[in-house]
This record gives C-alpha cells, structure tokens and sequence, in this order.
C-alpha cells in the first residue's frame, strides 16, 4: 500500500451529522491543492493528530468542488477544526 505524503490542506467546514437516530459522524472538510488527489478511503491517516476513519469523496462531491471530506474516528473531534484553518495530514506511523 502507498503511503500518504505529509500535506498541508485548509479547513472549509467541519460538522457533525446524523447518520439517522443518535448515530452522528465527524465530517472535516479540506479545500485541496491545485493537482492533488486525495489519499484512498481507508484508515491509517491522521489530521491534525487526528485519527480519520475514512475518506468520503461522495460526500465532498455533494459539497462542491475541490474539497475532500474526511470522516473522524471520534465524533467529539469535530470541535478541533475551524474554518479557515491550515492542517496537516500525516501518514501514521
């Protein structure tokens, strides 16, 4: 598997939505850089020192274009990011 190279990437939104019931998931999204192309969904990448759970290019798409959506490990995450905000996205070790 290839790893993802460390990336600086900004903050567009980051939410909290219900997945139906009580079931709420961590969305960040990230405007990416011009010629990028966003890591596979898969686990094993951290934001900010942030575990992601996966990659969401359905739901980015939904939002417009340019951005990837990542979805957090813990909902409680969401909190961390702000608009406007540059983040890291590292590979795990």
């Amino acid at each position: 598997m290839m790893r993802a190279e460390v990336q600086e990437l900004e903050v567009e939104a980051s939410l909290l939505v219900n997945e139906g019931g009580l079931q709420c998931v961590a969305v960040v999204f990230v405007r990416a850089p011009e010629r990028w192309s966003a890591p596979e969904a898969h686990s094993g990448l951290l934001l900010d020192g942030v575990p992601v759970a996966s990659v969401d290019p359905a739901r980015a798409a939904r939002r417009g274009p340019g951005l990837v959506a990542f979805v957090l490990e813990d909902p409680m995450d969401s909190r961390r990011f702000r608009p406007g905000q540059v983040v890291r996205l590292d590979p795990t070790p």
